[in-house]
């Protein structure tokens, strides 16, 4: 078999570093197909290279290619890397030799149609151009007797079966071997290495769901905490108290957006730079105790988000091809409110709070399907709102934190998904003169629950 006969059917596009969900990679492959060359496809590159022993990123090493380049018939491989808004191609031959390097524009991460061709075209030519270079030896043999011919006689070299031939002393007989002609002693050979990938957020991400929360709040004059409240007799609990919670999860809704408008601006510092919103409503059934009366009750929980953050990206080889990590902070407005049914509101108030808030974010990727997500929020200054202080005290000090831990992946296509563990705690001293209390109390707010979403991502 020619050597082109067998480039052409053994070409094979290795993972492109930063090509999310293999996009380019099945590009170049259909491409390569289209102008006929026969692609042996990545899924088969790597169910080979575990049978051979080669585990995880040890697939992608000089030593697993050419081991699965004699077992899949292999002539060259493309490697290359997506870099912001373009495609960095490298077409190296199986021993390690950088044969072409092309560039190519992206837009929204893929290839244009006219411009996938034109790559697979660039790659077919430049193994032609390598095949061109492959010089068939003619080895001569001296013309004499085959039956006094020494059996043991070397291989001469071309230059000397050359002066035989100028001589008459022998005649020339073609074999049907191909040798590649060698690099030249001391050539340099330059390694073969992609680009460092630029790892960065995707543009816009949209994500509906549902949540489920339980909540408990209690609110007492001349108290230190609300653990004080609860193991104190009924018959001892200090007057006007307020003592409730969700004997049940609770369910709703929940939107997420976030945006960062300078994902595809390339290596720039601010591509990280971006928006996060959160808006979620929950119709809870309530257990109320107050004064030594109670019942069940409806109420609406509303909760709302709005951030600008900052996320530093970079890759993390805890797979075969490095996958977006980043480091985030981000800093913005929450807004938390629960309010019962109206007939109910004598009773107890409208729990209600609009705060700063700095937080602290983190994404670890385990593998296409599983990153681990994790987050801190500080609340600044989450005081509750009038109808709470006009009940319990004018003067208020408030604190609050959240706490977020959970899992999300990419799906198939742009489709993601997103489970989440929330934690959210407030805690208020008041002081003064308050409608039901004249020398302040305590009161503490809770909520915690899941939040679950399918999204898309652009």
């Amino acid at each position: 078999m020619s050597f082109w006969a067998r480039a052409e059917q053994g070409v094979t596009v290795l993972e492109l570093v930063g090509d999310r969900r293999d996009a380019v990679r099945k590009q170049l492959e259909r491409s390569l197909q289209a102008k006929g060359s026969e692609v042996v496809k990545g899924k088969l590159y790597e169910t080979r290279a575990r049978r051979l022993g080669f585990r995880g990123r040890e697939a992608y090493t000089d030593a697993a290619i050419a081991a699965l380049s004699r077992e899949l018939g292999l002539a060259a491989t493309v490697r290359g890397a997506v870099s912001g808004p373009k495609l960095t191609v490298k077409v190296v031959s199986t021993s390690g030799r950088l044969l072409e390097t092309e560039t190519y524009p992206l837009k929204k991460g893929r290839l244009s149609p006219k411009d996938a061709l034109r790559a697979a075209e660039a790659i077919l030519t430049t193994l032609r151009g390598a095949a061109a270079e492959v010089v068939p030896q003619e080895p001569l043999e001296a013309a004499e007797p085959a039956a006094s011919k020494p059996q043991d006689v070397p291989p001469q070299s071309s230059a000397t079966a050359a002066a035989l031939v100028s001589s008459g002393a022998g005649t020339a007989e073609p074999t049907a071997r191909v040798e590649a002609v060698p690099a030249a002693p001391g050539e340099d050979v330059p390694p073969v290495k992609a680009p460092a990938p630029m790892m960065g957020p995707r543009r816009v991400s949209v994500r509906l769901g549902g949540a489920t929360t339980f909540r408990s709040y209690c609110a007492a004059p001349g108290i230190a905490s609300c653990g004080q409240l609860e193991s104190q007799p009924e018959e001892e609990r200090p007057g006007n108290y307020l003592l409730f919670g969700t004997p049940s999860p609770y369910s709703g809704f929940s939107a997420e957006l976030a945006v960062f408008p300078l994902a595809l601006q390339g290596e720039t510092a601010l591509k990280g730079l971006g928006l996060t919103a959160e808006l979620s409503r929950r119709w809870p059934q309530v257990s109320v105790k107050e004064g030594g009366r109670g019942g069940t009750v409806s109420a609406a929980d509303m909760y709302w988000s709005l951030f600008g953050t900052y996320r530093l990206y970079f890759p993390l080889s805890l797979t075969a091809t490095p996958l977006p990590a980043f480091v985030g902070l981000r800093g913005g407005v929450i807004s938390h409110s629960f309010e019962v049914a109206e007939e109910y509101q004598a009773l107890f108030p409208k729990t209600g709070r609009t705060h700063a808030s700095l937080g602290l974010d983190v994404s670890v990727p385990l593998a296409r399907l599983a990153r681990v997500e994790a987050g801190f929020l500080y609340f600044i200054r989450p005081q509750p709102g009038h109808e709470q202080r006009d009940r319990y005290g004018p003067e208020v000090s408030s604190s609050g934190f959240g706490i977020e831990v959970g899992v999300s992946g990419d799906l198939f296509g742009p489709l993601d998904y997103s489970v989440r563990y929330r934690f959210q705690k407030y805690a208020d001293t008041f002081s003064g003169v308050g409608t039901d209390w004249t020398g302040g109390g305590i009161s503490q707010e809770r909520y915690s629950g899941l939040t679950w979403t399918l999204g898309a991502s652009f």
